[in-house]
């Protein structure tokens, strides 16, 4: 379940990181949790052609104290009334965060994404990617427009997206207790890809999609009776990515809970439809290992 106990914000300095504060503010308020400020220094490689060169013209020394000085000061008005531990480390980015995650039991990162602008919707950090694939903890990512969002009191719309596999189950039960948590009203969303509305008359091709869409709601009647909910819930036909953005945008929603695997775990399409799912979405979304 939710009750976040240890929050990671890595930063880089960022206006990223500083449209996503009050987010994480907002989050540590919430749980009273444990929050950390993690900075990674990345340095070359001593097998990167270029070491020589570069050890002789950086003083290493002083670029690390001058990164300790900005992050002890970095969204110091902001964060005065949270308590923040504040943490340097040195090396590959993502792996240093995964590193850090496993060792000191940090069950919520939360990052933006990656890329703003014309194209912003195309583009998922690289370090963020990595994290979505290899730690077993919860992870917010943002939405990522480039306007800072007004500080949010906590989530009031949240929305589920469902495949109707056996992960759904601990899925909706978790999302049921973060939406019991936060005050929020919870609603259900299902795709289904080969139901996708046809550009011509198909009359075989439509008994097909209504059978489809049958054992759909089916499957969602049975999930929502062995959760214990009774929730409402939108089923429809199409890309996974579009159908939830879709209803999010409709619903109003400021927060999309979605299911995700771990490298260790098969993961079949749902890494493709984990990217593309925050990609696409119009507010923050809150991945989950299930």
């Amino acid at each position: 379940m939710a009750a976040f106990q240890h929050i990671l914000f890595p930063v880089d300095f960022s206006d990223r990181n500083v449209h996503i504060a009050p987010y994480v503010m907002c989050m540590a308020r919430r749980y009273k949790a444990r929050t950390t400020m993690l900075h990674v220094m990345e340095i070359p490689s001593a097998a990167y052609p270029a070491w020589p060169e570069y050890s002789l013209q950086t003083d290493l020394p002083a670029v690390r104290d001058e990164r300790k000085r900005h992050l002890e000061s970095f969204l110091a008005d902001e964060f005065q009334d949270v308590t923040v531990t504040r943490v340097m480390l040195e090396g590959e980015p993502a792996w240093r965060i995964e590193e850090y995650v496993r060792d000191q039991g940090v069950d919520l990162i939360m990052m933006p994404t990656h890329g703003y602008g014309k194209f912003r919707r195309f583009l998922l950090g690289s370090v963020t990617a990595k994290l979505l694939h290899d730690v077993n903890c919860a992870i917010w990512t943002s939405a990522h427009t480039p306007e800072a969002p007004a500080p949010p009191a906590g989530y009031r719309s949240v929305l589920c997206a469902v495949d109707l596999s056996p992960a759904s189950l601990p899925l909706v039960r978790w999302a049921s207790e973060f939406a019991r948590e936060q005050g929020a009203a919870l609603k259900l969303a299902h795709a289904i890809p080969a139901a996708k509305t046809p550009v011509a008359f198909d009359l075989e091709g439509d008994r097909f999609r209504g059978f489809l869409f049958d054992q759909a709601h089916a499957q969602m009647a049975k999930l929502q009776q062995e959760a214990g909910t009774n929730l409402d819930s939108v089923v429809e036909g199409g890309d996974v990515a579009h159908v939830v953005a879709d209803a999010a945008r409709a619903g109003q929603s400021d927060l999309v809970v979605i299911g995700r695997g771990i490298m260790q775990h098969t993961l079949g399409n749902m890494r493709t439809n984990v990217y593309s799912m925050i990609r696409e979405a119009p507010c923050p979304v809150m991945s989950v290992c299930v």
